[in-house]
């Protein structure tokens, strides 16, 4: 048994001020040295050149997985060339049919500028161009040689007219024939006044000429026929010329690559086929090439978007290939989704395509995507299709099921993008197990720890990074103190004065809260003194419960005897959770031994409170007791153990040692001190293991003893293997100083035995007894008593 001093119950921090103010920190550094797996791994996974190897990040929320990752991603990112920017455009050699065309980044916008102001170039300029009078001058000349064309066709039949002495008058639309007799104009009707010969004679002069009339007129359709031809030519070849230059300009800006020249040229054709669009004609009248059926004269009415210029993606800023991190990822914003103008009418799918936005999936294409695991399966559309499209290295944008966006047409896109999922250990290990395909996609695994261990090296690191983080605050000065403390608290969160606790966020909310403190308090600057404060105040914010608890003891509601002596009581220390906080709690530990043979009853056992690690703990007891007692002749007994006012279960065995001294003191009937509260769990031989929650449970008891009153005499005895775990707070501290409490290590239940009954234990001679008057002879004398009796009974 040994006595812990003050400066055992807990690690100080001292941080080298000269290096501390020397150097600045840097992620990736601290990265290398505070979470030097995760680094290394993430490392390795972005070198290498296999297919599918997207990478899984798993932490804790806190330990600054993101930032980390980001900033080493970046990284990787300059190695990588910057990705071309992409174009969406008509295909034209199919209606509705759109293609994709790249360009090195930063030139698809302008790009899209320049076919845009082409467009609008030709709405103002053709129609300018057709009205002018070069064109004028040459539709004129058609007319005219139509005219001259549809004359000489009449010309046969005008002149057998006149050889007839037929007249023949032109009217809007038709012709009216007269003869003529003696200089008098007849009509038809009035042939009758002449005589038969000559009347015979006109009618069938008259007829003769219409026939040649008719027959003339046949030719006209085709001569209209001709000049229609000759017209579209003539505004082919204007458009033709006037587009020319422009488009060979173009040409010369955009034209690296055959795909933009081919588009390009397709374009040109494209308006003039659809030069109506530019003129308020009907495309019958315009152009040769242009056909109409149903469906264009529906297209027609929106005729114009065949021609609009769509970037989907734009890397004009970038630096370095695309490095983005979504935390709340949907459908359309990793796949893409349209902005559905109302103007847009249900046939016009080209408009829709042409308002296409990309998703997150093409704008980080060529680099790395980051997203949140959660957002990513809470949608299982979202993950069959993420799948689908990182195994086949394409998107593939199908006619929409219900939910999904895009109804009209997308070429498939060709995916080469490094997927990022951050998320815990166990949203890893769930896809595992149920996603087949999991494994082929995700070959790299970092994991981020959530401790490390304590060296002057790393509180340095990690003072620095949590300075560098909070400066952007422009808050209060933090001193170095503060950090100090900071950093010891980081330990208190493992439970370990040889670790820390890497959850960046949390250690930055107390410097939040240590920062409101201080400015509450008019203070100027963040010190040592008020993160300690700090602390205890968020333990008050966070300690209605405790209160509860402890306030039930203190008004003997709760019965915890902390002076005097007992037998077969002890005061056992329990770890309670209540949200945030955990506190601990003494709990009286009751055993009654009497002749029998039913061994060592677990009350809560019996009732189905306790948990099976409880029981273990219980069965291990009887193990000790028939050891140690019973190795040359079997003794029956019967005792019941019990946690007493406990009412929710019980689990854990943590107060095995606790159980053990309250059955021992009940078997030898030697009382035991009820001002030492006793935490450990013992093994069938007696010796003590390590428990969670030592801090806890020590302060708790300290509470309750303090609350009574000190006596100067209490203590705690915890297990040695804990004593490494002791980072106390300032007042048990304080008070184990000043001898007020006490702090007892054992390492086998005799310790314990031996301070709680100031009686000597008692060890066990060859032939298996004990000295006299040991405590350990009693219990052997009152097992023997027992099972007498009951011999004697059966005589």
């Amino acid at each position: 048994m040994r006595k812990l001093s003050a400066p055992e119950l807990y690690r100080f921090t001292q941080i080298n001020s000269e290096e501390f103010h020397v150097s600045e920190s840097d992620t990736k550094e601290f990265m290398q040295r505070f979470h030097p797996r995760a680094f290394q791994s993430l490392n390795f996974g972005l070198h290498l050149k296999r297919n599918q190897n997207h990478i899984f990040i798993m932490g804790e929320p806190g330990v600054g997985r993101i930032g980390m990752t980001k900033s080493m991603l970046r990284e990787a990112a300059k190695r990588k060339d910057i990705p071309q920017d992409v174009v969406l455009v008509s295909d034209f050699s199919e209606a509705n049919k759109t293609q994709y065309l790249y360009f090195q980044a930063g030139h698809g916008h302008g790009f899209k500028q320049a076919v845009e102001e082409l467009i609008t170039q030709l709405k103002t300029q053709l129609p300018v161009v057709f009205d002018g009078h070069a064109y004028q001058l040459k539709n004129q000349q058609l007319e005219n040689e139509l005219a001259q064309k549809q004359e000489s066709a009449l010309e046969p039949a005008l002149d057998l007219a006149e050889s007839l002495n037929i007249e023949v008058q032109q009217n809007e639309n038709n012709f009216v024939l007269f003869a003529v007799v003696e200089g008098e104009r007849l009509r038809m009707a009035d042939l009758k006044k002449l005589d038969e010969p000559l009347q015979r004679y006109f009618m069938d002069g008259l007829d003769q000429v219409e026939e040649a009339l008719n027959k003339g007129l046949t030719h006209f359709p085709f001569l209209q026929h001709e000049f229609m031809d000759a017209g579209k030519k003539l505004n082919t070849q204007v458009a033709n010329e006037h587009l020319e230059p422009l488009v060979d300009s173009l040409k010369m800006e955009f034209g690296e690559n055959p795909k933009i020249k081919d588009y390009l040229d397709s374009l040109k054709e494209a308006i003039v086929s659809k030069l109506h669009l530019f003129w308020d004609q009907s495309a019958e009248q315009v152009t040769s090439a242009a056909q109409t059926s149903m469906e264009e004269l529906l297209a027609e009415q929106s005729g114009m978007s065949v021609f609009e210029v769509n970037l989907l993606i734009d890397h004009s800023g970038l630096k370095h290939a695309p490095v983005i991190y979504e935390q709340n990822a949907t459908m359309p914003k990793l796949f893409g989704y349209t902005i559905n103008s109302a103007s847009a009418n249900a046939t016009d799918t080209l408009t829709l395509a042409m308002n296409h936005q990309a998703g997150l999936l093409q704008k980080a294409n060529g680099g790395f995507l980051m997203l949140s695991v959660q957002s990513v399966l809470k949608d299982p559309e979202i993950w069959s299709h993420l799948k689908a499209a990182l195994m086949s290295k394409r998107l593939t944008f199908e006619i929409p099921s219900s939910s999904s966006v895009v109804p009209y047409h997308l070429p498939d896109y060709p995916l080469d993008v490094t997927l990022v999922l951050i998320g815990q250990a166990q949203h890893f290990y769930a896809l595992q197990e149920i996603d087949a395909q999991f494994n082929r996609l995700f070959k790299v695994q970092v994991e981020f720890e959530v401790e490390l261990e304590r060296t002057p090296e790393h509180e340095l690191v990690l003072a620095k990074q949590l300075a560098s983080e909070v400066e952007a605050w422009e808050d209060l000065p933090v001193r170095p103190s503060a950090l100090e403390r900071l950093i010891e608290y980081a330990s208190r969160l493992v439970e370990s004065q040889g670790r820390l606790y890497t959850n960046k966020a949390i250690l930055r909310d107390v410097l939040a809260e240590a920062n409101a403190f201080a400015r509450a308090h008019d203070k100027g600057e963040v010190t040592r003194e008020i993160i300690e404060d700090t602390i205890l105040q968020r333990d008050f914010h966070t300690g209605l419960m405790e209160d509860y608890y402890h306030r039930a003891i203190i008004e003997e509601q709760v019965l915890i005897k902390v002076s005097g002596h007992h037998v077969g009581m002890v005061n056992g220390l329990t770890v309670l959770t209540v949200g945030r906080q955990s506190f601990g709690q003494p709990v009286r530990i009751t055993a009654q031994a009497s002749a029998g043979d039913e061994g060592v009853v677990d009350i809560e056992r019996e009732i189905e409170m306790a948990g099976p690690i409880h029981s273990k703990g219980m069965l291990i007891l009887s193990g000790y007791v028939r050891g140690r007692y019973m190795k040359l002749k079997p003794l029956g007994f019967s005792a019941s153990i019990v946690m007493e006012q406990t009412y929710d279960g019980v689990e854990g065995d943590s107060a095995s040692s606790a159980e053990l001294l309250a059955l021992i003191s009940s078997l030898s009937q030697v009382p035991l001190r009820q001002d030492i509260a006793v935490t450990g769990s013992v093994n069938q031989f007696g010796e003590i293991q390590p428990i969670g929650g030592v801090n806890e449970k020590v302060e708790g008891f300290f509470k309750v003893c303090k609350a009574r009153g000190l006596t100067g005499q209490q203590g705690v005895i915890i297990p040695e293997a804990n004593t490494k775990h002791l980072m106390l707070n300032a007042e048990v501290r304080g008070a184990v100083e000043k001898g007020d409490f006490h702090v007892y290590a054992m390492s086998h239940i005799d310790d314990a035995l031996g301070l709680l009954t100031d009686m000597p234990v008692g060890e066990e001679r060859e032939d298996g007894t004990f000295p006299e008057g040991s405590i350990n002879a009693r219990v052997m004398k009152s097992l023997e008593k027992m099972n007498e009796k009951d011999s004697d009974h059966h005589h």
